[in-house]
Order: structure tokens, then sequence, then C-alpha cells
């Protein structure tokens, strides 16, 4: 138990005084005899302070030392302690106030423990590290080698929203010996939280398709064609501009204001914006975009607000990386991208789009979004091969195997001979455009 990490002493006198100071708080708030779920309790202490202020405390937490220890050291005569894992915490039981301190960082997935709080309780006190204060840091010796993930303010409140609890004050701690203060910009995020209603949002926890107009849209073409139809495939498809009269599909992407594609459209009447905007307004699927517009009944707007605020970032510069982050934003567990290939010979500025892309792509494999890449793709260098992806290796050959446990094992073989200064040079120009390449068989990679 003694990592450091765990706070162990057998008195409260022991404990570090931010701990102390937040069980303390609840104890104040709490109407004296209310039913107390404590998890992850740790070795009892907050249990302890909750008991001694007039309510009945059940401690839970997944070490079982700590239990004991708990057992040994904090056993009031209206607190219990059992063993549990907040992976898989299963039913608590019935409680007036549910309390979870320094919990959620260390649980990569915390949703199905925050929903089963929400079962028990119908308030919450809960905390987490702030992200904005104390950005996280998996290094070996630091003690944030225990979490998972630090929380900006929006995302813990994007966190609880999906899980049913509603934030309704927020405090904070400024370190280690602070007290609990409203609305205080500290290393610690408290949130208040009554149950709310989920709200239904649309394809949470499915698989979505999001086609796009570059040459590997050809690649969705294939695949669904051979299973026999897009719903074998996926739950929903979303596609990108044109493609929406083009595929059958659930959702349109066309960020751009159709304010200014009349004016494209005025300038050129036979071109293909033109053609574009005469099935907008009579489109049957619902088109997301920019701003709304009476003479075009199916724009929906984007809700930026609500994306920026849960997700913390506004780096938007193309269509396609709207509906990337739209689909975290819903809470999609995977995702399938084709045609967005934003690398071509004499369009170089279409590379900040594969940027953008690709920055919102690493923020859905953050949150543990399964993706999934055309091969011919220029997105993520998926058209090149394996070992070419790995800058600096250009002595050995790689080759890459998995073991049976799926960890992945990588051999090294240096290489007969080494490439021509000429060949060499090639490598390290970047004044081209990476040509598109099909490599292997027409599947996701």
């Amino acid at each position: 138990m003694k990592h450091g990490e765990r706070q162990v002493s057998p008195t409260i006198d022991g404990i570090r005084k931010d701990h102390v100071e937040r069980y303390q708080f609840v104890a104040k708030r709490l109407a004296k005899g209310s039913r107390v779920v404590d998890f992850s309790c740790g070795v009892g202490y907050g249990s302890r302070i909750l008991a001694v202020a007039g309510n009945t405390v059940s401690g839970f937490d997944i070490d079982a030392e700590a239990i004991e220890y708990a057992k040994q050291h904090y056993l009031w005569h209206n607190t219990e302690f059992y063993v549990a894992d907040g992976n898989s915490p299963g039913e608590l039981g019935e409680y007036d106030a549910a309390v979870s301190f320094e919990t959620i960082e260390h649980i990569e997935d915390p949703r199905p423990l925050l929903k089963a709080l929400r079962a028990a309780a119908p308030v919450l006190y809960c905390s987490v590290p702030n992200e904005d204060v104390m950005p996280f840091s998996p290094e070996p010796g630091i003690t944030t080698a225990f979490h998972f993930r630090h929380y900006t303010k929006h995302e813990f409140a994007a966190l609880l929203r999906e899980c049913g609890w509603s934030a309704m004050e927020w405090h904070g701690q400024e370190g280690p010996e602070s007290a609990v203060e409203p609305n205080v910009r500290g290393r610690t995020l408290i949130a208040v939280c009554e149950r709310c209603e989920i709200e239904d949002e649309g394809p949470k926890g499915k698989h979505v398709a999001i086609i796009a107009l570059g040459p590997s849209v050809d690649q969705y073409t294939d695949i669904v064609k051979r299973q026999g139809g897009r719903s074998k495939f996926c739950d929903e498809v979303w596609a990108v501009n044109a493609l929406g009269n083009v595929f059958d599909c659930d959702l349109v992407f066309h960020m751009d204001d159709v304010r200014i594609q009349e004016i494209r459209a005025a300038a050129a009447p036979a071109s293909n914006i033109a053609a574009m905007l005469k099935w907008i307004k009579t489109s049957k699927v619902p088109v997301v975009t920019s701003r709304n517009h009476p003479d075009y009944p199916a724009l929906v707007e984007f809700p930026l607000e609500d994306v920026l605020n849960h997700l913390g970032h506004d780096y938007f510069n193309n269509t396609a990386a709207y509906a990337v982050a739209f689909a975290i934003h819903i809470g999609v567990t995977e995702l399938s991208l084709f045609g967005m290939d934003f690398t071509y010979a004499n369009t170089h500025d279409a590379e900040k789009g594969r940027a953008c892309v690709e920055f919102w792509l690493g923020q859905a494999h953050a949150r543990g979004i399964k993706i999934h890449l055309p091969k011919n793709t220029t997105l993520m260098d998926a058209n090149t091969s394996r070992a070419a992806r790995l800058y600096g290796y250009d002595t050995l050959d790689v080759q890459f195997d998995v073991s049976q446990d799926g960890a992945l094992k990588l051999k090294f073989e240096p290489r007969a001979t080494l490439p021509t200064a000429a060949e060499i040079e090639k490598n390290y120009d970047h004044s081209a455009p990476i040509a598109q390449q099909h490599l292997g068989p027409k599947e996701t990679v």
C-alpha cells in the first residue's frame, strides 16, 4: 500500500490535509443519518470521517490489504468495508449519497463505475486531478504513473453528463494543504453532482463509417459490396459534401455556409457547387453545417459550443475534421474513414486538412475509439509499408509479429546493403507529394 500514491496512516492525523478536507466538506453537507457509499475508500479514513458525523457508510476498494487495514484502524459502529473493483463494480445497493475521491483517474474506463454509482445514489461527490493545472505524465517515478489520465473541467463535466450526472457545483483545491473552496482553479477538481437522465445521442457505442471525396472512397464501395450491403459493415454512414447525393447515408456534413456557396454558384452556374446546392435544398437526410438557412430545410447546425466544451480543442480547418470530432462527442466507439486523402499533386495546401483530421483521430484513439483506414489513403501514411512509417530505421529490416497474448513483437535484421546517396536524398526530399499507392488487398487497416 505504501507505494507513494495511497494515503496510509493508522490515524487521521497522519493523512494529508487535502484528502481529509474533501471528506470533511462532504460530512458538513450531508443530512445526519444519510446512507453513504464511499467507493475507492482506501484505508478507510474518509469513511470514518463520514461515519463519525452521524452517517451510515459502506466503503469499497479494490485493494484487499487496504480494506483489512480499514477494518483494523477505521471501523466505526455504522461503517462496513468491502472489496470491489471499479472496472466492474456491479450493484452497490441503495444509498442517499455517493462519494468517490481520487478514483476516476485510476480507471481506464470509469463509465461503468459512474453509472453504478448513479444507480446507487441520487447525489455524487467526486474529484479528479485538473489537467489544466497538473498535466498528466506517465513517466516512472512520478505519482501520476498510477493514473490513466487527468481531466479538464469541460472533459470531466462531459464524462459525468455521459454517465447520467449533472455537475451542479464546482469546487477545487490549490494544493496538498488546501481546503475545499468554490470555483477554485487548483490542482484538484471537485464536482457536486445530481442524477439526471441519460440522453439518447444517436449511435453511441456503434460503428460509423465516414465517407469523403478522395480516391480511397472506392474501398468503401468494394467492402460493402462484398459484404452484402452497408448494414453488414457498420451501423451508420456519414457522407461529406456531394457524396450525400451519391451514397445511401444517415447524415451529411457540409460545413461551408450555403450563403457562401450561393455566391460561388452564381459565379459558375454549371459548377459542381451549384449542382450540390440544388439537391441540398430537397435533401431528405439531415445536413450538418455551420449556419441554418430558411431555404434549406435539411440543414442542422453543428453543436460547436457543446463540442468545444466537451473536447476542449478549437482546431477545425475542414469538414471531415468536424465529422470526426462529432463522432467523438456523441460516443461512437468505432470509426471507419474513407476518401479522406489530403495529398495530391499540385495541391499542397490540402496537407493542413490532413493534419487536422489526424489530430482528431489522435483524440479519438485516446478515448478508446477503434479506427479503421483503407490501405490506399495517405491519411496516417496508410498507403506506405508499415516499416516505412518508422522514421530512422533505414539500415534495418523491421519485422512485425504478434504474440499469443496480443503484444506486438519486433525483430530487427541489419540490411545487407545500404542505400545510395541518391536514394537517401530522394527519401529526404519533401518537395513533391506522396503518390497514391495501392498496397495489398482492398481492406481497412
